[in-house]
């Protein structure tokens, strides 16, 4: 009879997970994932092809925990606002966790920005004000705004700028209003 797995591919993602959220990507060997789970590195190399192979699962896994835990919390009732303002708390309440996402080189950085540039594109076709701008339009408003909520997102991920929610809805309101057409803060 054959032995039963004791140790599941979900686990070794799950695990991986959290490493890369509380330790960045430093955390993100086969031996510190085995080390946190109490095993060998044999069940993650059953499961896995290679760690290559583990890191792609895991940005499917956190393109889906972005898409559902932070660009779907409502803080405000205007949605380019609420969406630029999830961005800089997600930077503000999980600074490891997004250095490890948009800093450290060991995920394609393009990857991990198209997760917000559509989300954008999704607010961009459901708002009054830019719905019926060209793609190329839109694109350049996406960049036109990033600036500011990356730049002030990074900033006080790294500590440089304290969070005032007040403050950062002023400065992103500013650029709204700049760019975006007919839009009132």
């Amino acid at each position: 009879m054959a032995r039963k797995k004791t140790i599941l591919k979900s686990q070794i993602l799950e695990t991986a997970y959290q490493v890369v959220k509380t330790e960045g990507f430093e955390g993100f060997t086969a031996r510190n994932i085995a080390k946190k789970m109490d095993c060998s590195t044999q069940p993650i190399y059953l499961e896995f092809k290679n760690m290559d192979d583990l890191k792609q699962e895991l940005v499917v896994k956190i393109k889906n925990y972005i898409d559902e835990s932070i660009y779907t919390k409502e803080r405000k009732e205007d949605s380019l606002l609420n969406m630029c303002l999830n961005y800089v708390y997600f930077a503000k309440e999980e600074p490891v966790f997004f250095k490890a996402l948009f800093f450290e080189s060991q995920l394609d950085t393009d990857q991990m920005h198209a997760i917000s540039l559509d989300m954008m594109m999704e607010v961009f076709n459901q708002n009054e004000g830019t719905k019926d701008l060209s793609k190329a339009e839109k694109m350049k408003l996406f960049k036109n705004i990033w600036i500011t909520v990356h730049g002030t997102a990074v900033l006080i991920a790294q500590g440089f700028l304290k969070f005032h929610e007040k403050d950062v809805t002023d400065y992103i309101n500013q650029v709204l209003v700049q760019y975006v057409p007919n839009y009132t803060a």
